[in-house]
């Protein structure tokens, strides 16, 4: 797991991400696609001030599967897939931000899952 910024968690709060986490995997393998390469949490999402977040406006957890190049996300209540190109990572900031857009997804997390498959494939 990834975080977008480092951060210690409660064992609550780690244990919701192990359930998102597991929300994806059933997706997943209700698909009958492969698992993801790469997962990327956003922690402020799951705690804030000491308090626990259930779910979010907005995705809080994205994962990527590079061989069937399907991006995974959820906010804690819905998971849902997003078939995309297999250069994800080269997408240029304009495409990213229009990826983003249409799909509901904050920018920085985007960017940061982009930025971490470049890592993975160097």
């Amino acid at each position: 797991m990834n975080f977008l910024r480092e951060r210690i968690l409660s064992p609550a709060a780690s244990d919701l991400i192990e359930f998102d986490a597991d929300s994806i995997r059933q997706v997943v393998a209700a698909q009958h696609l492969t698992q993801p390469d790469i997962w990327l949490v956003d922690p402020d999402a799951y705690e804030k001030n000491g308090r626990i977040l259930r779910d979010s406006e907005s995705p809080r957890m994205l994962a990527y599967s590079m061989a069937s190049g399907v991006l995974y996300a959820t906010d804690g209540c819905n998971s849902c897939t997003r078939r995309v190109e297999h250069n994800f990572e080269g997408m240029s900031f304009p495409e990213l931000q229009e990826f983003a857009k249409k799909n509901d997804i904050r920018p920085e997390l985007l960017e940061e899952l982009t930025a971490l498959l470049r890592q993975h494939r160097s």
